[in-house]
């Protein structure tokens, strides 16, 4: 008798957290010198924390297993002024301030190490821009463009710049 009152329980505890851990496909493209930059769905992490957001992005298939033999490359955002489920608007005069800050690793080896070019913000460049445009629940849409130097002062630009991310903490 108590498997008729368990199992059906079971099964219908079984469909909300399936519902519960549905997940929106994210994306993240852009154009990165003469690199055309894509990052899968598990190679994107978007963490809010108190006011401030974290979106990074590996090469597609970077999160794949085995790890890929190739070079990884990775774009992270880190940005103040961030409201949950609100869209934001960050242009160069916020990036001059600090309240942003961009950094692209290139040619990352797979399992650690340093990566073969590091580029970091250009805060001076007037051509900086991040913006949320959509926000739903805790997935974010957004552009973003940016002027990158490295530290011997070769730049690089990153442009064309397109998300779609979710926040998936608990």
């Amino acid at each position: 008798m108590p498997h008729r009152t368990v199992y059906p329980l079971v099964i219908m505890l079984a469909v909300l957290l399936g519902d519960a851990r549905a997940e929106t496909p994210q994306s993240f493209t852009a154009q990165v010198g003469d690199i055309a930059f894509e990052s899968g769905d598990k190679e994107i992490t978007l963490v809010p924390v108190m006011g401030s957001f974290s979106l990074s992005a590996s090469t597609k298939g970077a999160a794949a297993y085995p790890p890929p033999k190739t070079r990884i490359d990775r774009l992270s955002i880190v940005c103040d002024g961030f409201e949950d489920g609100k869209p934001l608007v960050r242009d160069h005069r916020d990036f001059e301030r600090g309240t942003c800050n961009v950094r692209f690793e290139k040619g990352s080896k797979p399992m650690g190490g340093s990566p073969d070019l590091e580029y970091t913000l250009d805060k001076n460049s007037a051509t900086n821009r991040f913006e949320i445009t959509a926000a739903q629940g805790k997935v974010y849409k957004g552009t973003f463009t940016f002027q990158l130097k490295d530290d011997k002062g070769g730049t690089i630009s990153v442009s064309n710049g397109r998300f779609t991310a979710e926040d998936r903490q608990l």
